[in-house]
């Protein structure tokens, strides 16, 4: 499995990580009586909104290597510390990426799933 390059950025900006669990719950309601609830899976993913500090041209252009050619365009998972625990984690991309400011500093923003 691949793991999140040396040469980016290892933790997000102090408030570029905001996110939490997926609902893992599925309700019913019958005609009479209160809701009938179950979980949906055994385990559920954790989706985290993450933007990373600047980065320079060449940490974007190892980022895109990274993304399009070693996840194969963001459908592989990868290896990366979450930022909260310092623990070792598999995460995937959830949609696409973007630049705040293409240029010689650029802060990357995406969505990043943390697997169960």
């Amino acid at each position: 499995m691949a793991t999140w390059p040396a040469t980016l950025p290892q933790k997000p900006t102090v408030d570029g990580f905001r996110g939490g669990p997926q609902p893992n719950k599925i309700s019913f309601q019958p005609e009479v009586g209160p809701s009938i609830d179950r979980r949906r899976g055994t385990a559920a993913g954790h989706v985290f909104d993450v933007t990373f500090p600047p980065m320079t041209v060449t940490q974007r252009a190892t980022f895109e290597t990274f993304y399009h050619d070693t996840l194969i365009d963001g459908t592989q998972s990868f290896v990366w510390d979450d930022p909260t625990t310092c623990t070792e984690y598999s995460w995937k991309f959830v949609g696409a990426y973007s630049w705040d400011r293409p240029g010689r500093l650029a802060r990357l923003s995406c969505q990043l799933m943390r697997l169960p």
